[in-house]
């Protein structure tokens, strides 16, 4: 079949319709398409106009975005810093171990030496030995941490007595004995303390002239303080101590210093000779000091 324009075309060719007082046969006509072409397709149909009145259609919703962020919690502040703080180590006294130690303090002594047969008077402790420093010396064991027997020197440094006043003469006592501690109360801080001990005393004094002493047992010998516990393995002990006793022996010479009151040149008593019963008097020692002492190997 051929297509609707070729047939019009030759429909008008035979009809002799003119165009212009021209026949249209007349006129050129336009050459024809090839019969292979396919035909323009058609033009796109524009949309249907929307009716008045009608509402455009709404565009579709965005997409949905992100959740807002939760609302800030209440503010905590940082945690302190950790600091190591080490543990303190407990405080007690062993149930046993060794005890060891000293004291220092002031030690004076007072009563009598002798009473001397030729003037019928007490030679007080005065004329041979003045107030001075005593230093003792302890070791021991402590036995269920209250319990303390020990042995102990103590040792006196003063100055000669009035009979010594213008000479040049060094004074010094000792204590030798044995003793035994008792701690009450709060063993493991402060306790309280009674102390009991005995042994021998010397007065003894040296010049240019010679040496002599005086030596007697001294069967009393009491303290009362505390002991204070510091760690484990060291506490102090103040302490006050009185202790009493008698001369009943003496050696060696020494002379006193000249133009004595009495006129005696020397002690009553002395080249090893013993103060008899008659002629004996008591002496008192006073030492007000504080100690150390350390436990050992205890546990």
């Amino acid at each position: 079949m051929r297509p609707a324009p070729v047939l019009c075309l030759g429909i008008l060719s035979v009809l002799g319709m003119t165009w212009g007082g021209r026949s249209l046969a007349q006129a050129p006509l336009p050459p024809l398409p090839p019969a292979s072409a396919e035909p323009p397709p058609p033009p796109p149909t524009p949309p249907p106009a929307a009716a008045a009145g009608t509402a455009s259609p709404t565009p579709p919703p965005p997409p949905p975005g992100p959740p807002p962020p939760p609302p800030p919690g209440p503010l905590v502040p940082p945690p302190p810093p950790v600091v190591y703080v080490e543990p303190e180590v407990e405080k007690h006294a062993p149930r046993y171990a060794l005890w060891a130690g000293g004291r220092l303090g002031i030690l004076a002594y007072g009563g009598g030496i002798y009473d001397n047969p030729a003037t019928q008077q007490v030679e007080t402790t005065g004329n041979f030995v003045r107030t001075g420093l005593g230093l003792e010396l302890d070791i021991g064991a402590r036995l269920d941490k209250r319990y303390v027997p020990y042995l102990g020197i103590e040792l006196g440094f003063a100055a000669a007595g009035h009979r010594f006043d213008t000479s040049n003469t060094q004074a010094r006592t000792s204590f030798l004995g044995i003793g035994f501690r008792y701690i009450a109360g709060d063993v493991d801080n402060v306790g309280f303390v009674s102390d009991l001990s005995f042994g021998f005393r010397s007065f003894d004094l040296s010049n240019p002239s010679g040496s002599w002493s005086a030596t007697g047992f001294e069967f009393l010998r009491l303290g009362f303080g505390a002991e204070i516990r510091i760690n484990h393995r060291f506490a102090i002990s103040p302490l006050v101590t009185v202790s009493g006793g008698s001369l009943t022996d003496t050696s060696g010479n020494i002379s006193f210093a000249p133009n004595q009151g009495d006129g005696a040149t020397a002690p009553a008593f002395q080249g090893s000779q013993a103060i008899p019963g008659a002629a004996q008097t008591t002496y008192y020692a006073i030492v007000l000091g504080c100690g150390a002492h350390v436990d050992l190997f205890g546990h």
